[in-house]
């Protein structure tokens, strides 16, 4: 199990990820959120964004991609908690970087922090896993 060979301060290997115009049309048509700053620069642009943007719950979804291999080892997430800092442009890689803070026997709680090329720290967040029973 994971769990045996991580403990807290251990770093989880980054993803980089990029985030296509074809990810943010299907968030929006399985969300319903069609604001105009996810799809036409136009409209980003008369908001104060340099370019369009990701939709927030998507950046909170991609992020998650990090705690797979938990998953795979029997843990599902309890709570999931995540600040924004910056946008995400559409078209952007984002890494993900993942930080176990503590690690219990049934439960593990990870933070992450997700940057782009434009934003430096585009969110934080705090993961719980626990293991399913």
């Amino acid at each position: 199990m994971l769990s045996d060979s991580i403990k807290a301060g251990d770093t989880l290997k980054p993803l980089h990820i990029e985030v296509t115009e074809q990810m943010v049309k299907k968030y929006g048509e399985v969300s319903g959120d069609f604001n105009p700053i996810h799809f036409e620069d136009r409209a980003a642009k008369e908001k104060g964004f340099p370019a369009k943007i990701i939709h927030g719950m998507l950046s909170m979804a991609i992020a998650s991609n990090i705690v797979e291999p938990f998953l795979q080892e029997g843990y599902w997430v309890k709570s999931y908690e995540m600040k924004f800092r910056a946008p995400v442009l559409v078209g952007e890689t984002i890494t993900i970087e993942g930080t176990i803070a503590s690690m219990e026997k049934e439960s593990a709680s990870i933070d992450i922090v997700v940057s782009s090329q434009t934003y430096p720290q585009v969110a934080k967040s705090k993961i719980l896993l626990h293991v399913y029973k």
